[in-house]
């Protein structure tokens, strides 16, 4: 089944009655593949059929159509006008199966929102989750597995999920996707690559081959490299524990590939979610390598290790006592280390462990000569600031006037949210009330309407004036803080 965009022409008010029409493509089919969710939703108004299939050629389901191309804000909107999220169209094909074979995160999230079956498989046997695992969407087989998906199902010829993933780990995916090309087409053809970021963060290739000759015709095949991430996540929904140094070589040949750092993260997360001692010893070994790269994987995991609190489908949630242990190898760490990942790594960590006895490292890096702020500064300072500690928030301070909008944001952030109300901590967020940045205004507005300082008022009328329909954060935090201060501006 084909689902082509088209153009719509314009839907004149009132509709005509004739919303499903017996023969031909229906105008909610078109809608729906086209994205436009608005001209859905009044066709939806005037009565039309949201589980109707469309009578084109090679045509079917309006959500199934949606949820092909991605239209999430259409999937949403034919779900509201009461589309069954299990509906399937011929081969047993369901909007969820489209999104997953096509890579759609957002849809599928929609999807699953309004109770889409994680688990039901097309006529061939194939999920949601056994396609997925083949395109390398990491995101939508993480929320697959969140939504109760069978980590264990197989697809059409056996292949569990983690088996397809695993495969495809180690290909070279442009490779595979290229000699698919040519065997589809056959004879002479050009190729088209294009490199992309995936909703998830992982990347994306597309490979376009164009036939030559007589053998004329167009195919497209797209796949992400996230099949080692997704690995990972499949391995630790069925219990698999490899040992930290096997999820350390799978994650680093795509460290240039993925955006922030995804496949790196999902095994982090997978480390952390751990509670034994083998896991953890191995760990502390990673932290003692003379490879910077491993140092920071360890302090990545340290961070949260045992307590993790976003930890994989599958995993335990519960909590073990290592909090001095795992303090104590990151201060002795911190006191030496001069890697720079290694560095922010050490601080992130620290933000997460918020032990004030990590606060002379803490300070001693934030000090440090010729230092560069970044986030991790302020959030490591603000989690391990002790009560009354001068030189803690002069640090602190200090950072809410740095150069870099995102520094001071954060920095104003951790000084309003810290439980102490002194002179010196309302006037520092006070001279943010004139800041350049929207949501540090925010932020300090909000810190000193905690503390009953009605100063506050300026910061949330420049907030409510200035923000733009992208800052909804600090429109929150400015209604917030006038709601702290007693004030109904709800509709502002």
């Amino acid at each position: 089944m084909l689902h082509p965009e088209a153009p719509v022409s314009p839907v004149s008010s009132p509709v005509s009655p004739a919303v499903d029409p017996a023969q031909g493509t229906t105008p909610l089919y078109r809608a729906a593949a086209g994205g436009h969710h608005e001209i859905v939703r009044l066709l939806l108004d005037h009565g039309a059929d949201p589980d109707r299939p469309s009578g084109g050629p090679e045509e079917g389901l309006p959500l199934c159509a949606a949820a092909c191309w991605d239209h999430a804000e259409t999937v949403q909107a034919l779900l509201d006008g009461g589309a069954d999220p299990d509906a399937a169209e011929e081969g047993g094909w369901t909007a969820l199966l489209w999104a997953a074979a096509n890579g759609n995160l957002e849809s599928a999230d929609v999807l699953l929102d309004a109770g889409a079956d994680p688990g039901l498989a097309d006529e061939d046997g194939d999920t949601p989750l056994t396609l997925a695992a083949l395109f390398g969407a990491y995101g939508i087989v993480w929320s697959l597995l969140e939504h109760g998906a069978d980590p264990a199902a197989p697809g059409w010829d056996g292949a569990t999920p983690l088996e397809i993933a695993a495969r495809l780990a180690g290909a070279d995916l442009e490779a595979v996707l290229r000699d698919d090309a040519a065997a589809r087409l056959g004879g002479e053809h050009t190729v088209l690559v294009a490199h992309s970021a995936a909703p998830d963060g992982t990347r994306r290739v597309t490979v376009e081959a164009r036939g030559e000759g007589a053998r004329t015709g167009v195919y497209t095949v797209a796949r992400q490299y996230g099949h080692a991430a997704a690995a990972t996540v499949l391995e630790a929904a069925l219990g698999l524990r490899p040992p930290p140094e096997e999820l350390l070589r799978r994650v680093l040949p795509y460290r240039d590939l993925d955006e922030d750092d995804e496949t790196w993260w999902a095994a982090v997360h997978a480390l952390r979610g751990r509670h034994d001692e083998e896991t953890f010893r191995a760990v502390t070994r990673l932290c003692e390598s003379d490879d910077p790269v491993r140092r920071e994987f360890g302090v990545d995991v340290l961070a949260q290790f045992g307590r993790d609190t976003g930890h994989l489908p599958g995993q335990d949630t519960g909590h073990d006592d290592r909090q001095d242990e795992v303090l104590g190898i990151l201060r002795d760490l911190a006191r030496r280390e001069t890697e720079p990942a290694v560095v922010e790594a050490l601080l992130a960590a620290f933000g997460h462990r918020a032990d004030e006895r990590a606060l002379p490292e803490v300070l001693a890096i934030v000090g440090g000569p010729g230092r560069e702020p970044t986030v991790n500064d302020p959030v490591a300072l603000a989690a391990v600031l002790p009560s009354g500690d001068e030189d803690g928030l002069a640090a602190l301070i200090r950072l809410t006037e740095c150069g870099d909008d995102e520094v001071r944001d954060w920095a104003t952030m951790g000084l309003a949210g810290l439980p102490a109300d002194t002179a010196r901590i309302r006037e520092a967020l006070a001279a943010r009330l004139a800041d350049r940045d929207v949501t540090t205004v925010a932020e300090a507005a909000r810190g000193l309407a905690a503390r009953g300082d009605r100063r506050a008022l300026t910061g949330v009328h420049r907030v409510l004036c200035e923000a733009g329909a992208g800052q909804g954060y600090a429109r929150d935090l400015a209604l917030e803080a006038a709601q702290e201060l007693g004030l109904d501006i709800s509709g502002a």
